[in-house]
């Protein structure tokens, strides 16, 4: 189990991105902005270079900065007269370009705070693998001059089609994946940087948050108070619903070892379902996987679940970057952004330990043209990327019936007889 803890803050900003399929692009703020530049595993790439080049040209000190990364190392850079200077190298392997991988490299200019970022995968400070602190002294490359006058980004050696974000914010800190509501933040939790705020995340996940955030959203209701108990003793029953479907799927492929209840149906505004009730037995877990590029929120009703993140969705590199262990009520969100890559699993033990039970919602963004119906996850048997369109083992209103059905005769049986 990796031991990296994510970072986390207040998020002061609205998570913003521009997307071009172009070699090229702008800066919406000239002299700040992440460039990411998303490379798939058969680009047949050898050599990644992002260039930072003056917004207006011949208005402003002649010269560029910019990254290139390639099997053998990655460089920041800055050119002068002509000439190209090496800021700062790294030829750790995780910093290098990784041919037959589908992966993400990113480059973040800073000149408020005078910083230079080269990272891979999503746009998070964890993920930054090299980065360069301009001098504010002596300067004689005249980065400081330079910095707040770039705007114009190029890209090369990315193929014919590459694929470029742009983020008119720098990496500086990461936003917070746990989420919380306005009137719960108190000035610790402002000074510790430990959480998000719910209206700061992206349009779709505010909306998905304010639907299942309540606290009437729970497992628990008026004419079922003992769901969770009745769903624990139907999962470690042999014969029950629950241990049977579960004895089915364990055979089944990709290693979808957990129940998938869904609420509604397809409106086509999500992956599947919008709202899915997923419930996860002491011990089970989900192979690495996305999104489909969707914006989710995920809410925890019983138990807990253990939540990895994963900077690339790739057989040649599992290791996961942060985690977090969200207990029930607790509230977490993805974005085609952030946190897009993970594995959820309930660590408690196989031999008496508790379920866990989520709630997660789905909805791409308004500004979406074309949607990717599927999650994609990592076969761990085959070692290739698969593709799942997400499914349902029940309707909510029918496992709940069944559910309700077999307590019933559950507690009949254990009733003493006249």
């Amino acid at each position: 189990m990796p031991s990296a803890q994510p970072a986390t803050h207040v998020s002061p900003i609205k998570l913003h991105l521009v997307s071009r399929d172009a070699a090229q692009g702008d800066f919406r703020i000239t002299g700040q902005g992440t460039a990411s530049v998303r490379l798939p595993a058969d680009a047949g790439a050898h050599s990644l270079t992002i260039a930072l080049r003056p917004a207006k040209p011949g208005k402003a000190p002649a010269g560029a900065c910019g990254l290139t990364v390639d099997a053998a190392s990655a460089v920041l850079w800055v050119e002068k007269n002509g000439e190209r200077y090496e800021l700062a190298r790294s030829t750790a392997p995780k910093a290098l370009l990784q041919a037959h991988t589908n992966q993400s490299y990113w480059l973040s200019l800073d000149s408020n705070n005078r910083r230079l970022r080269y990272g891979k995968g999503e746009m998070l400070l964890h993920l930054m693998q090299c980065e360069y602190a301009f001098p504010e002294t002596s300067d004689p490359l005249g980065l400081g001059k330079l910095a707040p006058t770039l705007g114009r980004v190029e890209v090369r050696g990315a193929g014919d089609h590459p694929h470029l974000l742009l983020r008119p914010i720098p990496v500086n800190l990461d936003p917070a994946p746990l989420v919380v509501r306005p009137e719960d933040i108190t000035l610790d939790l402002i000074a510790q940087n430990t959480v998000s705020v719910a209206q700061n995340l992206p349009k779709e996940c505010q909306l998905l948050y304010a639907n299942v955030a309540g606290p009437n959203i729970r497992l628990a209701s008026p004419d079922f108070p003992e769901f969770a108990q009745a769903i624990q003793y139907s999962i470690a029953t042999p014969g029950k619903m629950c241990f049977e479907k579960l004895k089915e799927k364990a055979g089944g492929e990709g290693g979808f070892s957990y129940l998938r209840i869904t609420l509604d149906g397809n409106l086509g505004d999500s992956p599947g379902q919008p709202y899915v009730l997923e419930v996860w037995p002491a011990g089970s877990h989900s192979p690495i996987h996305d999104h489909g590029q969707a914006n989710a929120i995920i809410k925890v009703l019983h138990g807990q679940i253990l939540i990895e993140w994963f900077g690339t969705l790739s057989p040649q590199d599992e290791t996961s970057w942060g985690h977090m262990l969200a207990h029930a009520g607790d509230v977490t969100f993805l974005t085609p952004q952030y946190y897009q890559i993970h594995r959820l699993s309930n660590p408690s033990p196989r031999a008496g330990g508790d379920f866990c039970a989520t709630i997660q919602c789905y909805r791409y963004a308004n500004k979406d043209r074309q949607h990717y119906e599927f999650f994609d996850y990592i076969d761990d048997k085959e070692q290739r990327v698969e593709h799942f369109r997400p499914d349902s083992d029940w309707t909510y209103r029918e496992f709940k019936q069944l559910i309700q059905k077999e307590w019933a005769e559950a507690m009949h049986g254990l009733s003493p007889t006249a």
